[in-house]
């Protein structure tokens, strides 16, 4: 019976070391893409708890014999899991990215009359999300729809800077997004749309940013900060806490660019990986953000008012997915018709086809 139990003892043994080695060999090309420091510095920790564990063992249990490798021993398995812990990580944000995917619906809405159809945009993406939408907003315009586009317009100096301060900490909107697109290996969508210029050149009518200026934005800030105190004490406290915090992101996004191609490759899988789960997370939550009011339900109560009093029937926009809900209700308050007909969802995010390769052709 004692032989039993010694040869299953070994067996179970056996086979979590293997395991411990495959999960080693695999957390491998992260730690060694990170740094070659990273491998060392793991080596060492693991040398130094080893030493500091088996020297406790040997305090209480007064077992002097077979130290050494026990020692060894216990430094390949703390080395196995240390490896394990900074690679899995990784592992499963890129896991999050291809199995969990970041939506964005495309929805055709109707009351009979009037046709349109809202296709959800995100800033930063992959490119053949942007083709695919270039792909339909040509194809539209051959259809004789009246194109509306999202993006607030500048106005004065102070509005400007203003909105930059207020959404970003101070950095350009569109800054932002390209770092943010150079760091997660995905494309800003002005890059594809400009391949509409010529279309917008000759055919003027048919294009429409609908969107709000910088100081029609700073105006209902102002009145809210007035008049609503829920807002006002939020605004407050956010401007607090932007002066008391860290440099931007921005910042680390530059520290993130001067890596290598493979140190790059995994701050891409790392940024893409955080995307999904923010985008996914936003989706599936009810933001209670105040400055909503003026970046969401402001903007939103602009958009359905021009959808209204536009005198062309058939109208595809394309604007932020956040805002499909709260214009949607805002026509269907307006018309009771108003009701979705299709809808089809949109894959943003997703390993680069060639992570160097940034040009929008």
């Amino acid at each position: 019976m004692p032989i039993k139990k010694y040869t299953l003892k070994n067996r179970l043994t056996t086979i979590l070391w293997f395991i411990a080695c495959i999960g080693f060999l695999l957390s491998l090309p992260i730690i060694l893409g990170a740094s070659g420091w990273l491998l060392f510095g793991l080596i060492i920790l693991s040398l130094l708890l080893a030493l500091l564990a088996t020297g406790i063992a040997r305090y209480f249990f007064k077992k002097p014999a077979r130290y050494r490798f026990q020692w060894i021993t216990w430094s390949l398995a703390l080395l196995f899991l240390l490896s394990f812990v900074v690679a899995a990580p990784v592992y499963y944000l890129a896991g999050v990215t291809q199995m969990h995917p970041a939506l964005v619906p495309q929805v055709t809405l109707t009351n009979g009359d009037k046709t349109i159809v809202f296709q959800g945009m995100q800033h930063v993406g992959i490119e053949r999300f942007y083709k695919s939408v270039v792909y339909d907003l040509e194809d539209a315009l051959s259809k004789g729809y009246v194109l509306y586009y999202e993006g607030v317009r500048p106005s004065t100096p102070e509005a400007d800077t203003w909105l930059n301060r207020t959404v970003t900490g101070g950095t350009d909107l569109t800054t932002t997004y390209r770092l943010l697109g150079d760091v997660c290996g995905l494309q800003f969508q002005n890059d594809y749309f400009g391949l509409l210029a010529q279309d917008v050149r000759q055919h003027p009518q048919s294009h429409v940013v609908a969107d709000v200026s910088t100081l029609e934005l700073k105006n209902e800030y102002d009145r809210l900060m007035s008049t609503d105190v829920e807002f006002a004490q939020a605004m407050r406290q956010q401007e607090q806490e932007a002066v008391t915090s860290p440099p931007e992101v921005s910042h680390f996004i530059t520290f993130l660019k001067k890596g290598s191609v493979r140190q790059r490759e995994l701050a891409g899988i790392v940024c893409r990986g955080v995307m999904t789960m923010t985008l996914r997370h936003a989706d599936e939550a009810q933001s209670d953000s105040q400055l909503d009011k003026v970046i969401l339900d402001f903007r939103n109560g602009k958009l359905a008012e021009q959808l209204l009093a536009e005198p062309r029937d058939k109208i595809y926009i394309t604007y932020g997915a956040k805002h499909l809900p709260g214009v949607f209700k805002l026509l269907h308050t307006a018309d009771p018709r108003w009701h979705s007909v299709s809808i089809k969802w949109m894959r943003t995010v997703d390993e680069p086809e060639n992570y160097m390769d940034k040009s929008p052709i």
